[in-house]
């Protein structure tokens, strides 16, 4: 065979590299002479141990970036998997998504922009934080001329500023809220917040219909009439009923 350059060789395309047979020469330091390692093995041995420094503030550094391009490929094609021994742990389709076989978990705010399911429960274990809504989901309207005017808020939450016509003592007065938020399966969570004299009042929300609800505000003092702007809260809980 002929001495040639390596930049002479000819090359050989990534399909047909076998990872495990093809080898590629390597300085054993520690023997000092030159000896042969499989593919699999050498990018096993970088992979595992890989470093890199970041010390540019222009720059904008990809820790591992890794770009296909995908002219055919099957749907279960996939950008990352994670087995051990031989058994999914994790991966990302090339769809972007993402399968766990472990749990999840996440240390600092997360922030999700798309719909998220879960086929088991969604708990909170913060004896301060809970389960809830963000800043954004929620409004605030104001009831105009009475306490029976129907108000429009199109929120999941938020609320509402009753006018503060007179309501006599044991008397009830209801008035309607239009909410595209509303599903007619959806449990609407109402109470009196502000403005009122305190136990005054009782609130309920009732005939709940897809877009819409009735909400009940009741003067339950056994004297006395109130001209208060009652202020409530209200938040749409989703729920089915199958």
């Amino acid at each position: 065979m002929s001495t040639k350059k390596i930049t002479q060789l000819t090359s050989l395309a990534q399909g047909d590299v076998s990872g495990g047979n093809d080898v590629l020469a390597i300085v054993d330091l520690s023997a000092t002479e030159t000896k042969k390692i499989a593919v699999y093995s050498l990018v096993g041995a970088g992979v595992d141990n890989m470093s890199a420094t970041w010390n540019s503030v222009l720059t904008a550094f990809n820790a591992i970036k890794f770009n296909v391009t995908d002219t055919a490929s099957d749907a279960a094609s996939r950008l990352l998997s994670l087995q051990v021994g031989g058994v999914d742990k994790a991966y990302i389709t090339k769809a972007g998504t993402m399968n766990l076989a472990g749990a999840l978990v996440v240390s600092g705010v997360t922030t999700l922009t798309g719909a998220a399911t879960a086929v088991s429960s969604v708990k909170s274990t913060s004896d301060t934080a809970g389960v809830g809504y963000g800043t954004g989901a929620g409004g605030t309207v104001t009831q105009a001329t009475s306490k029976s005017t129907g108000v429009t808020l199109n929120k999941i939450c938020g609320e509402i500023v009753m006018n503060n016509a007179s309501l006599s003592h044991l008397t009830p007065v209801a008035f309607t809220l239009t909410n595209s938020a509303i599903a007619a399966t959806d449990v609407v969570a109402v109470s009196v917040k502000s403005g009122g004299t305190a136990g005054a009042y009782l609130v309920s929300a009732g005939a709940v219909a897809a877009g819409s609800c009735s909400i009940t505000l009741f003067n339950c003092q056994t004297a006395g009439n109130l001209s208060e702007a009652v202020v409530l809260s209200f938040a749409v809980i989703k729920a089915v009923a199958a």
